[in-house]
């Protein structure tokens, strides 16, 4: 596991810092000096795009210590940085290659304006951007109402409230402060259910236990319910569910329990993450299991992390997914780049005609302390009969 983070990281960091370099060179027309600040600059970000993680796993160091809290600032603040600029650099290379496809003769003028006076306004805003990405971070989490109408829920769970806290990565950057904030806006919505659906946190048990201490203060009517992210695999999978199983949160490992009201019955599962059987083979995700109950259930909701699982839910017959893990791009650019890649990214989606799912924008955040565009969410839900409110229209 630690070679593997080790080898992400110095490929991921290499390739970042390396073309950054190459086109901020490119197009800053900078003095001899001024290349090598910025040599200097994105040669520290690279050791420290590496050292950073390295250090923090390897040394079990506690996210308290000053010299570690410092390491660990430096290395995400830089990397949202090098990131930022990047895509916003790259971006720039693909106009200036489209313009040259132009039949027509190219003004000199307008090549030293594209590669100068554009660049250094671009650096100047992008660099800004950053700053005020940090700024919105610290804003903590809002949260988002969010009314979901199920045809399948019988109507004595009509008006049913769940609130879901999704990516919270407690750990290098976010501390027991920020989870004592999040806590309390969560208990102030006073929902019957509580889900946390992953990426609670980065680091073991030993380095942050202290840290997720707040969680205990959570209560609802109905419980509260976890189902494990891709980075409990990278903290200890395994201690991270017996610890939070003793702190009273029920963990879900492809399972489910059923839910009465008068006379009608509805299931919540939970699976292990999508990437969890790279980790154990007995933690492969699998909704069809989580589906399987001999109860007559009439609707069926599902937590899985990753947003992938849908197909799967869908297929086993959950009404509804509730995810997390895109951090909706987290901040832009980085946005655009997500949405590409990704199906799925924040918000209701509607699967077809009997599944829809939810994808949550992250409690928190995890790496760049930036949520420029896209501020983090605790999401409060009702669930509402469909066919009761078309009869009451």
């Amino acid at each position: 596991m630690l070679l593997r983070t080790f080898l992400f990281f110095v490929v991921v960091s290499s390739i970042v810092c390396s073309l950054t370099y190459y086109l901020l060179k490119k197009r800053l027309g900078l003095s001899r000096t001024g290349n090598q600040i910025l040599f200097a600059t994105l040669a520290t970000t690279m050791f420290l795009l590496v050292a950073g993680p390295m250090t923090y796993r390897l040394a079990n160091l506690a996210p308290s210590n000053p010299l570690n809290f410092s390491i660990q600032w430096a290395q995400y603040f830089l990397m949202g940085w090098a990131g930022t600029i990047l895509i916003t650099f790259g971006t720039l290379e693909i106009i200036q290659l489209l313009i040259s496809l132009d039949t027509k003769p190219f003004d000199p003028s307008k090549r030293i304006f594209l590669t100068e006076g554009v660049a250094k306004g671009l650096l100047a805003t992008a660099t800004l951007s950053v700053v005020g990405g940090f700024a919105e971070a610290q804003m903590g989490p809002k949260v988002e109402p969010v009314t979901i109408k199920l045809k399948s829920l019988p109507e004595s769970f009509d008006g049913m409230t769940l609130a879901q806290i999704s990516d919270i990565h407690i750990g290098p950057l976010l501390n027991k402060a920020f989870l004592e904030n999040v806590v309390d806006q969560v208990m102030a919505l006073n929902a019957d259910f509580i889900f946390i659906t992953g990426d609670l946190v980065d680091g073991s048990v030993k380095q942050i236990q202290e840290l997720v201490e707040p969680l205990r203060k959570l209560k609802a009517k109905d419980g509260i319910y976890f189902c494990t992210g891709n980075h409990e695999y990278y903290s200890g999978a395994e201690e991270w569910i017996q610890y939070l199983e003793a702190m009273g949160i029920h963990v879900f490992k492809n399972s489910n329990l059923v839910f009465t009201r008068g006379n009608s019955k509805i299931l919540i599962g939970g699976v292990f993450d999508w990437h969890g059987g790279n980790f154990f083979p007995t933690h492969e995700t699998n909704p069809k299991k989580a589906a399987e109950t001999m109860e007559p259930v009439s609707c069926k909701i599902l937590l899985a992390h990753n947003p992938k699982s849908i197909d799967g839910a869908a297929e086993a017959g959950f009404n509804l997914q509730l995810s997390g893990h895109t951090h909706a791009g987290q901040f832009y650019p980085f946005v655009f780049v997500v949405k590409i890649v990704l199906k799925h990214v924040e918000g209701l989606y509607q699967i077809n005609e009997s599944t829809q799912l939810y994808v949550n924008r992250g409690t928190g955040y995890w790496g760049p302390p930036n949520r420029l565009g896209k501020r983090s969410e605790i999401t409060h839900f009702t669930l509402r009969c469909d066919h009761l409110i078309a009869s009451r229209t």
